[in-house]
């Protein structure tokens, strides 16, 4: 049996905890820790064979994990996965996998000189919607891809430690990077501070990928409706995966547009508009984080690489990086662009 501990009792912590204990096979929680002791507090009389910690290196001086779940702020993913990946212990870590390049090369380095298994949390990836629309996309259902366009927008929760492009946004980088297999070749990203000054909650970001596929990615905390969409056109069908929706979470349009010849002797053109049949296929009920655990214990238990694995959450990071570049040669404050 697979001894997992998590780090990082805030946001999603609880829910690793919940599917650990007891919904995956071959794996068992038998470790929390959180230097915060009213989060441990919070969950004990729950899991009351599991041990409560206010610091992970004395879960590892006392060898009570296999495994670990890193769930705590990007910020602190690098010193965290280094010493767990130095105990010998395999890693999931919860995305974005690092705050930068450097730290996200440093930890596929130390789990690749350790032999250790190292996963990033990218939860959509394990989305039966999305890989559905994956399995769409190389068998070319949709033809040849356009563009995609992605919404991730509410009214909050709005995180103080990060902005909004680096909450939001990585689930979207993730999915294209699972369904492109590339990276971007340019990025442009524009974004604003309303609420504080140098945190900027709304981003809109562009980036064009090889094959001149354009993706549009908005992530925003202050939208009064909460929007979680993909929409993909390719130049024989559209899709849209809608993650709000709880029955039809994929719709395959039959739908498109082109210049036809006119006739004549100019060689004009007229734009013809094809409206055909909507395909709303049949999805299996799988929650996607339980599915992202029970991958990562297959993996540690068969040693073999995670789909979600350290050089997709790097190339995550290396666009994040970018855009935030970009963010940051722009006007933070509202006033300064009316000025």
């Amino acid at each position: 049996m697979l001894r997992i501990g998590i780090i990082g009792i805030g946001h999603w912590g609880p829910n690793y905890a919940r599917i650990l204990n007891g919904q995956v096979a071959g794996a068992t929680l038998t470790a929390c820790v959180d230097r915060v002791p009213a989060r441990l507090n919070a969950i004990r009389s729950q899991y009351p064979q599991v041990e409560m910690l206010t610091d992970h290196r004395e879960m590892i001086e006392r060898k009570l994990v296999d495994a670990v779940a890193i769930c705590t702020t990007a910020t602190t993913h690098r010193p965290i996965a280094e010493d767990c990946l130095a105990a010998g212990l395999d890693v999931l870590v919860e995305k974005p996998i690092a705050a930068s390049t450097e730290d996200a090369e440093a930890i596929i380095k130390k789990a690749r000189d350790t032999d250790r298994i190292l996963m990033v949390g990218h939860t959509f990836l394990f989305n039966p919607a999305v890989q559905a629309m994956k399995r769409y996309l190389e068998s070319g259902e949709l033809g040849r891809v356009l563009y995609f366009h992605f919404q991730r927008t509410g009214l909050g929760p709005i995180r103080q430690d990060v902005n909004a492009l680096w909450d939001l946004a990585p689930h979207d980088l993730s999915m294209l990077s699972y369904w492109l297999a590339t990276e971007p070749v340019e990025i442009v990203a524009r974004g604003q501070s309303y609420l504080k000054d140098g945190c900027d909650d709304v981003v809109f970001l562009t980036l064009r990928y090889p094959n001149d596929v354009l993706a549009s990615i908005h992530v925003s905390w202050l939208d009064p409706v909460k929007v979680r969409r993909a929409t993909i056109v390719g130049d024989r069908r559209m899709a849209v995966f809608d993650d709000v929706n709880a029955s039809e979470k994929l719709r395959l349009y039959d739908k498109g547009a082109s210049y036809q010849p006119a006739g004549g002797d100019f060689g004009a053109f007229v734009a013809a508009v094809r409206d055909g049949d909507i395909l709303i296929p049949s999805l299996e009920n799988k929650e996607p984080l339980r599915e992202q655990l029970a991958h990562f214990v297959q993996c540690v238990l068969e040693r073999k690489e995670p789909i979600a694995d350290g050089a997709a959450g790097l190339s995550v990071v290396r666009v994040l990086e970018t855009a935030q570049k970009e963010l940051d040669r722009g006007p933070r404050n509202p006033m300064e662009v009316r000025r």
